[in-house]
């Protein structure tokens, strides 16, 4: 064996230390690969679980709004009935006005009858407008006595009244009135938003407060914020001034009856 000189060393590690720097080399792009895999695999892992999160909640929400929907279908179809009978009924009625034979006190007696359910009709749904729809009742209270109007007449005062009544089933309205939104607290002016006979809500001039009519407790309900833009927006869509949209609100009618009426 020939003795190693240092030449010869010399050589050798000019000839090692290229391969020595190539090792270095990919065992630091190898843990720089792997550093990029796992901060890659977290951000998956992240968006998969963010996904999964906003799934959930759109889920609930289709199934709130699905619920919500449910209960507004049934009440619609309640009171579509409603209407469709009055309507007939008045119609029937209206028909047999020219050719009516029935005597004074035949047709008093109906009369009288009709404009007492209306009254309590009307003390009984949504309080909008009740003291100028109970002024209508009592107009009516003080023509049906008077001998100087003819029965078909007050008879024809008597359905419009009704009439007007049955439009207000089907109304997207707004308008201002004084309410007491507690007991402890003055009437104010506010505006009311209404939804035909299945909710009545206010907001405040200032548009810092807004309120739910619940029927069966009969008093105002205070709404979050969330839903106090939704009664604005209503607002804006009763004047024509938005687009049609489904409003996110809670009824005014008892959430149980409604149910019970759908099944």
């Amino acid at each position: 064996m020939k003795p190693l000189t240092l030449s010869s060393v010399a050589l050798t590690l000019l000839i090692l230390l290229p391969a020595l720097a190539s090792g270095s080399t990919s065992s630091q792009e190898a843990r720089q690969v792997e550093k990029s895999t796992q901060e890659s695999a977290r951000a998956i892992q992240k968006q998969v679980e963010d996904l999964d999160a906003q799934r959930q909640a759109d889920f609930q929400a289709w199934r709130q709004v699905r619920r919500e929907t449910l209960v507004l279908q049934a009440h619609n179809r309640r009171l579509a009935e409603w209407n469709s009978n009055l309507t007939a009924q008045i119609d029937k009625l209206e028909k047999q006005l020219n050719s009516l034979d029935t005597t004074r006190e035949e047709l008093e007696p109906l009369m009288q009858l009709m404009l007492t359910r209306l009254e309590g009709f009307i003390r009984h749904d949504l309080p909008f407008r009740k003291e100028e729809r109970l002024q209508k009742v009592a107009d009516l209270q003080e023509l049906l006595p008077r001998v100087d109007v003819s029965h078909a007449e007050k008879l024809r005062q008597l359905l419009a009244t009704y009439r007007s009544e049955v439009s207000q089933g089907r109304q997207l309205s707004r308008h201002r009135e004084f309410i007491q939104v507690a007991a402890d607290r003055e009437e104010e002016r506010v505006s009311l938003l209404r939804l035909g006979r299945i909710g009545l809500y206010y907001l405040s001039e200032d548009q810092e407060r807004a309120g739910v009519w619940q029927a069966a407790e009969e008093k105002w309900l205070p709404l979050t914020s969330r839903q106090r833009a939704e009664v604005a927006k209503g607002l804006e869509l009763a004047d024509e001034r938005g687009l049609p949209e489904l409003l996110s609100l809670p009824l005014s009618i008892p959430l149980r009856q409604a149910e019970e009426e759908k099944s």
